[in-house]
C-alpha cells in the first residue's frame, strides 16, 4: 500500500510539531522539508479542523499539537487521511467499475490485507513514532536555523 502525498505530509508535520518545542509555521516546516508551502498550509488547515494540531494566525503564529503524542494514533490519523484512496479502485465507497467484482475471489483478500495494515499501524502513536526524538530534534533545528542559500 503506498500512502497519498495528504497523509505523508500530515505525518511529517506532526513529527515536526513533536519533535520540536515551539510552536512552528507551515512556512517554516515547508522550508525545512523542502515541501510546498501551499500544500502543506493545506494539509495544516485539515489537521486543525481534525484536531491534530491548534493553529494562531498572524504574526507571531505558527501551529503546536492539540494533544499530547500519546494520544496521536497513527492509524486513525491515515483512516481519515487516506478515505478517499482505498488499496483497490473495488474496496473504494463506489466499488469502482471492475466487471470481475460480482465473482471476485481476490477483494476479500485485499480487503484484509488493507484493515491488517491500518490495525497495525492503530497500535502505534505519535510518541512510538517519536522513539528516537532526539535526533529528530537536531534535524529538525538544524534546518530550521541554517542559513539560507
Amino acid at each position: 500500500m503506498q500512502l497519498t502525498k495528504f497523509s505523508d505530509y500530515a505525518l511529517r508535520i506532526l513529527m515536526h510539531l513533536a519533535a520540536g518545542d515551539r510552536q512552528r509555521s507551515a512556512r517554516e516546516i515547508a522550508q525545512a522539508q523542502g515541501l510546498s508551502f501551499n500544500h502543506l498550509a493545506k494539509i495544516s488547515q485539515w489537521l486543525a479542523a481534525e484536531g491534530y494540531v491548534e493553529a494562531t494566525r498572524g504574526r507571531g503564529g505558527g501551529m503546536r499539537l492539540a494533544r499530547a503524542a500519546d494520544d496521536i494514533s497513527v492509524g486513525a490519523l491515515l483512516r481519515k487521511s487516506e478515505a478517499g484512496s482505498p488499496l483497490v479502485e473495488c474496496l473504494g465507497e463506489n466499488g469502482g467499475c471492475c466487471a470481475l467484482k460480482p465473482a471476485c475471489g481476490l477483494l476479500p483478500y485485499l480487503a484484509e490485507a488493507q484493515e491488517a495494515f491500518f490495525a497495525t499501524l492503530d497500535k502505534r502513536s505519535l510518541a512510538d513514532v517519536m522513539s528516537r526524538k532526539s535526533g529528530l530534534a537536531k534535524l529538525v533545528e538544524d534546518v530550521t536555523t541554517a542559513p539560507a542559500t
